[in-house]
């Protein structure tokens, strides 16, 4: 009985951390998005198509969609002569690894002088609507940020895009919790193409129903290894290179993240897109959103 009192209190323990590890990040998430609501809602003129633009950025709870809404207009109270463009997506459709700030030097269209914020996605899965027509989807969403409110605060659209990261990793977090919730977890994941930071690809293939394969090659197409992982009552991976084969049978660890080792590798998931393989070094692995367009249904 000890025992099970022990086992039960762990337990406890454990669902309690789970549970106040959600709630803080969705109190960051709620927030964080509000703030993001406040600074991306703007009106700006650009001077050389003699148009105001009007901003805005809209969380719908509901949902779990944001609306971007740019309208145009020959001045700020003008109820004819309109132009509506309007993006609609998630926010894990959302691509963190490719936010990028740049400078504008030149006034076209919704986009002027300032600075220029593009995130791409994962997919085309942003939805455009233009003058209440829905036209083709895109990859890409851009945020014009005017030169006034660059000169309004000190790295205005840089801490925009730290923003925007953080309610995006925020959104896509996976957590710790049962075995087969994990397993679950992991099989949802692994799909596709990841990427390390040197070039390497690990390309997904899935083998069976619970058995997956990871096939490694460099940036010449030279195959470094395979692993072959099972998502069974155990993780097991069996991994192939020149080193041999090895087999290894994970145990589940602590704390907020996924994470599975034994002596020698571990694999822990940071959220959707993104996790870290370690084989004594750790080797961070993110999607490869490009290899979206390589597949023949965008050629």
């Amino acid at each position: 009985m000890k025992n099970l009192s022990t086992f039960l209190i762990i337990l406890c323990v454990g669902h309690t951390l789970l549970a106040q590890n959600k709630y803080e990040d969705s109190l960051r998430l709620e927030s964080t998005i509000e703030w993001l609501e406040d600074k991306l809602t703007y009106n700006y003129y650009n001077e050389s198509d003699d148009e105001w633009w009007i901003n805005r950025f809209t969380f719908n709870e509901s949902s779990e969609t944001v609306t971007i809404k740019n309208i145009a207009s020959p001045h700020l109270e003008a109820v004819s002569d309109k132009t509506y463009l309007q993006l609609n997506f998630r926010l894990e459709e959302l691509n963190p690894y490719t936010i990028q700030v740049s400078e504008t030097e030149s006034n076209t269209g919704r986009l002027v002088k300032g600075k220029t914020i593009r995130i791409g996605a994962f997919e085309k899965s942003i939805k455009r609507v233009k003058n209440g027509r829905l036209s083709t989807n895109q990859s890409f969403i851009y945020l014009s940020i005017p030169s006034f409110l660059e000169d309004s605060a000190q790295n205005y659209s840089e801490t925009i895009a730290q923003k925007l990261e953080e309610v995006i990793r925020l959104s896509t977090r996976v957590y710790n919790q049962d075995h087969r919730s994990n397993m679950n977890s992991l099989k949802r994941m692994l799909h596709g193409q990841f990427i390390e930071e040197s070039g390497t690809r690990w390309v997904v293939n899935n083998l069976f129903d619970n058995v997956i394969e990871l096939t490694v090659s460099s940036k010449t197409n030279e195959l470094i290894a395979k692993h072959v992982i099972s998502l069974g009552d155990q993780l097991e991976v069996t991994s192939i290179s020149n080193a041999g084969l090895k087999q290894h049978q994970l145990m589940r660890k602590d704390g907020p993240e996924i994470n599975y080792s034994d002596e020698t590798l571990g694999i822990k998931l940071i959220n959707t897109n993104e996790l870290i393989w370690d084989n004594t070094t750790p080797t961070v692995l993110i999607r490869d959103w490009m290899a979206e367009y390589d597949s023949p249904k965008y050629r």
